[in-house]
């Protein structure tokens, strides 16, 4: 007996230790962009609730991040302390060598490419995703990509104006110069201008550009395309603004209902059955520290492990192609033929110039020694260690391509063997290449199987070229560069060298996107209008691999804005499937099941007395009528205008809109 107890009390202290058989309400797998925005809004719309956010990689306030008494990084000013110090600039690709913030992936072998090169991707592997790691650009989307959204039946909620709200709710305009029309000033994430500024002649650059082809514009006062100076999510005092800390701040940090386990390497859903037809997400099994996890969620499970890894968590689940998934013997929950198809990420490429000395007052590098502009930006919050890097871009427009202007080149770096340099970074946001993510058949929980496809379809290359030629163009016009640095001079003048050279430096934007894309039916998409997984309760998806295509623009500020909205949609589903104690609902039963039933709204309108409710009906062919309903009742009929068709309406504790009516039906 005493031998039973003790192994009782062991068997206690492991699982309070490793967290056996937790349960959460909801479960929010990616502490990135979208789900530590989706984590917080779910703390303030529900906050008897308990929130567990899992993220694989490290916590943004760990000392790594935050600890503002480390000096430089080693890579730029040579110093030897390996910390990271969190000033936003971004400076050589050497950021995310080594940087344990950044996971990576790389890509299959690409034919389409020289040597078969395979494509590297990186993402965000902290608490904030992306959004501690990345070119901090802060641009709302074109209003013609809301136009790709509205333009698919049953996507009319993500046109312009409704998404416009949502802008306007993520944004705190740090820069009351720059004070657009229905501008934002009171969200979590701080957007200004460049605090640096370009060093080359505005005036010029912007005649160059008109006599190109360019329109000068302001992106995020009209949203329309053309050559905008950048906006970054950068504070007043010089620091990196992110998810991590905007949205996870102390209120939430500190909040008892919240926890946020970093470290978890999330292997699969866990499912359950709630009749012979209906499968429900249940839970989540993850790894840490080597030891497998399992927790369980009673409400939902939210997915925002971004478009590689997200698809790869639901095919390791049972949710994917069914071919695919039966080929490494996964048991399959839905069949899904989108999941992790319709892969796409911008392909990018950069040239780099020689700027002028007449045009660079700060050709005297003494000007930016590391000792001092490190102090400045820690004791200021000001200096070249506060910009974003990306001095001017253009996104679509008169010019029609994807351009950014960068002058990060004015810091020295010993990676580059040239300082005082400007750089030309050519996107195509009209690139017609699809890749995919499939599972590692030697490992279903590890990295999987990605497709680039990038520069597949040659013309994708045809536009990068075009986007170069028109951006030195315009550098040279601007007479703001000297001479070519990347590439040389003759491969300038050899469109077959340039062509070359564009294969063989193509790299992706790192905002890749679409492998489980939104669509009106599980034949055409993943997820429905409210981010739903077909044919799975309890289970939704954002993410940018929901967008159909990707945005021109950088997405951060739109993937804020979804994430606000679907948190919306998620308390508006609630609130109705849970009203408040005492109110009467309505659930209901359509005979026959294939009823026209979507055409009628039914809803509450009088409060007759504490036991009567009046409830009225309407058609789109303009019918329309009223019952009463006693709180006693336990069900009663309710005849449409089609006589063959009646419709039971059961009074309970859960209110399910007309146009979902199949859903609830097993």
């Amino acid at each position: 007996m005493g031998k039973q107890i003790i192994l009782v009390l062991l068997l206690i202290t492991f699982c309070s230790i490793h967290h056996c058989n937790e349960v959460f309400d909801w479960i929010v797998v990616g502490a990135g962009c979208s789900g530590a925005t989706i984590a917080r809004k779910l703390i303030d719309y529900f906050p008897h609730d308990k929130v567990l956010l899992l993220e694989r990689g490290l916590d943004n306030l760990d000392p790594v991040f935050v600890d503002e008494t480390c000096t430089p990084e080693p890579h730029i000013f040579n110093t030897t302390n390996p910390k990271t110090c969190t000033y936003p600039v971004l400076l050589s690709p050497r950021r995310f060598v080594g940087n344990p913030a950044v996971a990576y992936y790389l890509s299959t072998p690409q034919p389409q490419l020289p040597n078969n090169r395979s494509i590297l991707f990186a993402a965000g592997n902290a608490t904030g995703g992306g959004t501690s790691i990345n070119s901090m650009i802060a641009f709302r989307a074109l209003r013609e990509e809301f136009e790709k959204f509205t333009s698919i039946p049953g996507l009319e909620e993500y046109g312009y104006h409704a998404i416009m709200a949502y802008y306007r709710k993520v944004e705190r305009n740090e820069n009351k110069k720059v004070f657009w029309d229905r501008n934002g000033d009171k969200g979590r994430i701080p957007v200004s201008n460049d605090q640096v500024g370009s060093i080359m002649n505005e005036t010029a650059l912007l005649q160059a550009a008109v006599a190109n082809g360019f329109n000068p514009t302001d992106i995020n006062a009209f949203q329309i395309g053309g050559l905008s100076k950048t906006m970054g999510t950068v504070t007043k005092n010089g620091r990196r603004a992110s998810s991590a800390i905007n949205y996870l701040d102390s209120v939430v940090r500190s909040n008892r209902k919240f926890t946020l386990r970093n470290g978890c390497r999330v292997r699969r859903i866990l499912f359950k059955r709630i009749c012979p037809t209906k499968t429900s997400a249940a839970g989540i099994e993850y790894i840490r520290d080597g030891v497998l996890y399992s927790v369980t969620a009673t409400k939902e499970i939210i997915l925002s492990a971004g478009a590689i890894e997200t698809p790869r968590i639901l095919k390791s689940s049972g949710i994917g192609p069914k071919d695919e998934l039966q080929a490494v013997n996964i048991p399959v929950i839905m069949n899904l033929a989108q999941v992790g198809s319709n892969f796409q990420d911008k392909p990018l490429v950069f040239t780099n110039f020689r700027l002028r000395a007449s045009d660079n007052p700060k050709m005297n590098t003494s000007i930016i020694n590391a000792n001092s502009t490190f102090q400045q930006w820690k004791y200021n919050g000001t200096g070249p260690l506060t910009g974003i890097a990306i001095n001017w871009a253009n996104h679509g427009g008169t010019a029609n391509i994807d351009l950014e202007i960068s002058e990060q080149g004015l810091l020295p770096d010993p990676y580059y063997t040239f300082n005082n340099w400007v750089r030309v970074i050519c996107f195509n946001g009209l690139a017609k290449s699809r890749g995919s993510i499939k599972l590692n058949p030697s490992d279903i929980y590890g990295s999987p199987l990605i497709d680039a496809a990038i520069l597949r379809d040659p013309s994708d290359a045809d536009k990068l070229i075009e986007c170069q030629f028109k951006g030195r163009k315009m550098l040279q016009d601007a007479g703001v560069i000297a001479d070519d640095l990347l590439p040389s001079t003759a491969v300038w003048n050899n469109r077959t060298a340039f062509l070359e050279f564009i294969k063989s430096n193509v790299n992706p934007t790192y905002h890749n996107c679409g492998s489980c894309r939104m669509g009106t039916n599980s034949s055409v998409g993943v997820v429905n209008n409210r981010h739903e997984v077909f044919g799975v309760q309890k289970l939704r998806i954002m993410d940018y691999s929901i967008f159909p295509t990707f945005l021109r623009v950088n997405p951060q500020l739109t993937l804020y804005a979804l994430s606000e909205k679907l948190a919306d949609y998620i308390r508006e589903d609630h609130q109705r499937n849970n009203p408040r104690k005492g109110a009467i609902s309505l659930s209901f039963v359509c005979t026959p099941p294939d009823t026209s039933l979507n055409d009628y709204s039914i809803w509450r309108v009088t409060n007759r007395s504490p036991k009567a409710y009046v409830y009225h009906w309407s058609s789109s062919n303009g019918a329309k009528g009223s019952f009463s309903v006693e709180a006693n009742s336990e069900s009663l009929f309710f005849t449409p205008v089609d006589p063959t068709q009646t419709v039971t309406l059961r009074i309970n504790d859960i209110i399910i809109d007309t146009k979902t009516s199949s859903d609830n039906q097993c």
